[in-house]
């Protein structure tokens, strides 16, 4: 049987600002399965990032978060026990590796920081050199000592990453991990990833815009848009059938592996304005397919099988 490992439900994020009320993320609800790797794809702006960072409890003073439920193994989590759990049982890897390690403070005192935080039971020196070694930042006891400006961007993210695994979470949150890095440094990251995975059994989100990415690492995958799940489902059925426009519209948009030279056909538009978000459909000035119905109200989740769905009315009989 399946254990669940994350839970959320209709969960909303709102960020003051001189201009007014940002609705960055509306009413999203999905579970994470042990073991298993979600992928969450969309464009910038799609709300990806936003809604892991409320999970976590990183917003700051100016968001503001509300859902019906967000539970993690079975517990409901509140502010106070998120902050317990933030680096232990539920790590996150930030986007820019390069801005993500203090520059006055050597990479070894940082690594133990988060030992030291969580109380690790153990030699700290030993684990950090450790989780180093596995990540390929040797030989570890000499570069403890140093410094972030001496390490490359792929090596900068792989102390992220041995950072984040320093207490053996059962949740890691990617969000852009291979972000700014060259195109062979990408795969080895993403491979270094495969490998911790498999050998710690642990759960990934990854959150990236990069469908190839999505594509081969992930075994269910969300589509985000506009702050909201535009479709959901396995990675075969969201790359072989995918069901709502904007899907389709992103897998277009991409070059085809067979080596053709076609055309790219890009989604024209603009993304919508969160400050005032569409009363309809997040996708509707952009859609090709939309129906006056899209402009007025939201569509609800269409279910295709137990694992596929997607909201758009162009699977209901309006």
């Amino acid at each position: 049987m399946t254990e669940e490992i994350l839970r959320v439900e209709n969960l909303r994020t709102t960020f003051t600002t001189s201009a007014g009320e940002v609705k960055a993320v509306e009413g999203v609800s999905f579970t994470v399965n042990r073991g298993e790797v979600l992928g969450i794809a969309g464009e910038s702006g799609s709300g990806k990032s936003a809604t892991m960072l409320s999970i976590m409890g990183l917003l700051g003073d100016a968001g503001r978060i509300s859902y019906d439920s967000l539970s993690f193994m079975g517990e409901n989590l509140t502010p106070e026990s998120v902050k317990t759990l933030r680096g232990d049982k539920i790590a996150m890897i930030f986007q820019d590796p390069m801005t993500s390690l203090n520059p006055v403070l050597s990479v070894g005192w940082q690594l133990e920081e988060a030992l030291r935080r969580h109380k690790w039971q153990g030699n700290i020196h030993e684990r950090v050199a450790e989780m180093m070694t596995k990540v390929g930042i040797v030989p570890a006891d000499e570069r403890m000592r140093q410094y972030p400006h001496e390490f490359s961007g792929g090596q900068r993210q792989r102390l992220m990453i041995a950072m984040s695994i320093l207490c053996s979470p059962e949740l890691l949150i990617a969000d852009e991990p291979t972000t700014a890095l060259d195109v062979t440094v990408q795969a080895q990251i993403l491979g270094l990833l495969r490998e911790i995975r498999n050998d710690t059994g642990m759960s990934m989100i990854l959150i990236t815009h990069d469908l190839g990415v999505i594509a081969g690492e992930s075994d269910r995958v969300i589509v985000m848009y506009g702050g909201r799940i535009m479709e959901e489902g396995t990675s075969r059925e969201i790359f072989g059938s995918p069901s709502h426009p904007y899907t389709r519209g992103l897998l277009h948009s991409l070059p085809k592996a067979d080596g053709k030279r076609e055309r790219l056909i890009p989604i024209e538009g603009q993304p919508p304005d969160l400050l005032n978000p569409p009363e309809g459909c997040p996708f509707v000035k952009r859609c090709s397919e939309a129906m006056r119905i899209c402009l007025h109200r939201k569509p609800e989740a269409l279910t295709l099988s137990e694992t596929h769905k997607y909201s758009c009315w162009l699977g209901e009989k309006c």
